[in-house]
Formats: structure tokens, sequence, C-alpha cells
């Protein structure tokens, strides 16, 4: 049997045309595949800038520093110091002595910070949050924070005996109390952030006296003995049901360069943290969902970036299982903001 051979023949127009073909394939292939390593997707997140939390920490202690009063005494003899905000400490003659125990003479350096009102509580971050026994974190009212320490030439004093507090009030609240500031072990107390606990042995009684220009004082009188930071306060108490609050605070922050309160309407010194921050959801809370359902209130949230307060002040009316959502934020000067703060209800 014969095999048949039979040539085909291509001309050079049908050959031309296929490699045409495969380069216009390989070129629509490699823009598809540069596109798509070059262009995002509409529904690709951008990564969202950190913002710096150091300046905002710095704010605080330096508005601490910044508070802090500090008057000369005489260690050896009875002394009173006056506060620029009313405040009144007396120590009796002979009460301080050095870290081996031996009793100071001369010069003694009282200092002294004194916080009436809630931007100060705010600018300092010395909020309202009190320590039950059991350990839940209630929101308190107060009547006075303070900052009470002695030192000369710069070394440590300790008390020999208790000295009195005198803080001005108009009325006499018989629910006050005195609280210390506890520190959770930080190093330094007077820069560490506080939770306040009742001092169970305290006791507070109304004082009326004379004052340094001659006027009559009112207010608070007790007993401390310990340096430090000291509040009076009383529990807040509502009736009413109670719910868990929940703060989301803008892109880029977090706990670590923000703060979050709570203001109550209608008390004056009653500014909570909302201490309580989860990475996952990126919410901000209080502790044990004690916020009374229907509690008229305005959230803050407050940070420091590039030398101004960036913050947001909401009106709320507490609501079951409350999220409140912060998405625009403006800036201010210290001087702005306090005025802002101040004039809350």
């Amino acid at each position: 049997m014969k095999t048949k051979n039979t040539t085909i023949t291509v001309s050079n127009n049908t050959r031309n045309t296929k490699y045409k073909i495969v380069n216009f394939m390989f070129l629509t292939l490699s823009i598809l595949f540069l596109g798509s390593c070059n262009t995002n997707d509409d529904n690709d997140n951008p990564p969202v800038e950190t913002r710096d939390g150091l300046e905002f920490k710095a704010e605080i202690i330096e508005n601490r520093n910044e508070a802090k009063q500090i008057v000369d005494i005489n260690g050896s003899a009875n002394s009173e110091v006056y506060g620029t905000e009313g405040t009144i400490l007396y120590f009796p003659a002979n009460s301080f002595v050095d870290q081996n125990g031996i009793p100071v003479t001369g010069n003694v350096a009282i200092e002294l910070v004194e916080i009436y009102d809630k931007a100060k509580m705010l600018l300092t971050k010395m909020p309202t949050n009190g320590k039950r026994p059991n350990g839940d974190v209630e929101t308190l009212i107060s009547g006075g924070e303070f900052y009470i320490n002695a030192t000369q030439a710069g070394e440590q004093l300790e008390l020999a005996n208790a000295f009195q507090l005198i803080a001005p009030a108009e009325t006499f609240d018989n629910e006050m109390t005195l609280f210390n500031g506890q520190n959770n072990n930080c190093d330094d107390e007077f820069e560490c952030d506080i939770v306040w606990e009742e001092d169970e042995e305290a006791d507070l009684e109304p004082i009326q006296r004379e004052g340094p220009d001659g006027g009559v004082v009112n207010g608070y009188g007790g007993f401390i003995s310990n340096f430090g930071w000291t509040n009076i306060d009383r529990w807040y108490n509502d009736p009413r049901p109670k719910t868990l609050l929940q703060v989301d605070v803008p892109e880029g922050y977090d706990n670590t360069n923000c703060n979050v309160y709570i203001s109550y309407d209608g008390e004056p010194t009653a500014l909570a943290l909302l201490d309580i921050y989860d990475p996952e959801t990126e919410l901000f809370s209080e502790h044990y969902g004690l916020i009374p359902i229907g509690l008229e209130a305005h959230i803050i949230f407050v940070s420091v970036q590039n030398s101004e307060y960036v913050y947001a002040i909401q009106e709320v009316v507490i609501e079951e299982d409350h999220i409140e959502v912060i998405e625009t934020t403006s800036t201010a000067t210290e001087s702005q903001l306090i005025d802002l703060i101040n004039e809350l209800p």
C-alpha cells in the first residue's frame, strides 16, 4: 500500500495574523496581572494612622504639675497652708519625721493640688471613679480632690501625726466622707492613674471658721494621716435600672492615646472615666453595667495631637445596651476646652 504525502502550505498573511493574536493575548494578560497588583479594590480598607499617645500622657502630667502649689512652713510650729481655691491645711507643731523617723525642724515644703470642678478633673485625669470593697467600680460625687505631700531639701518626709484638711462648701452633705487614692502599685503616686477607695476609719464634720482674708469659711473638716491623693466624696445613687455603656471612638484612637468620660448632668463634680477598652470590639466601656437607664449626660472624648486638644462632646440619654458612636471631632486650646466643660449642665 502506498502512502500519500500531503503538504499543507501556510501563507505569510495567516502566520502574521496568528503572531498578532498571540501577542495581543500576552499583552492583555500582562495588563490584567499588573492591574491586579497595583489597583486597590473598592472593598479594601486603607491602613489607619495610629495617633501618638505620648504627647497626650505628657500633657496630663504637665497639667498636674502646673496645678501643684508649694508653700514653705516651719516644721517646728503650728502652721497653716492656704490653697488658691479655698483649701486650708493645718499642721500641728512637729508633724514631720524623716525616713529614719527623726523629727524634722526648719523649713518644710508642702505640696498641694486642689481640684473642685470637672474641667480640672479632665485635664489632670482625676475622675470620680470609686472602688467598692467587693471590687465594683462606681461613680462618686466629689466635694474636692487633693494631692498633699511634704519634703525637706528634696527629701520625702513622713507624718508623725495627722493633719487637718478643710475644704470649702456652701452646704454640708452628711453622706460625704474621705476617700484615699489607690495607684495599683505605680512607682510615682503623683503621676499614677487613681481609683478612689473609701477610708472607713475617717470622719468628716462641718466646719465654720475664719479664713486667711478674715472672712467666714464654711465646709468640710477631716483629719488625714497619710500623704498622697485624698478625695471628699459620696457614692452616686440612682434607683433606676442599670445598663452597660459603650463608646466607639474615631479610627486611629484607643486607650493609649485618648480618654473617654461620662459627665452626669446636674452633678457639677461627677465625671467618670470609661477605663475599660476592648481591642477586639474597639469599644470603651465602664466596668459593670452600672449606668442608669434614662440618665441625661454628656460623653466627652479627648486627646492631644500636635499641641492641640482634640475633643468631642455629645449629649446623650442613656438607653439599654447603649453604644455611643463618636464620628467627628474638633480642636481647641486648653482654655477653650475648660470653658466648654465648665458650661456643661
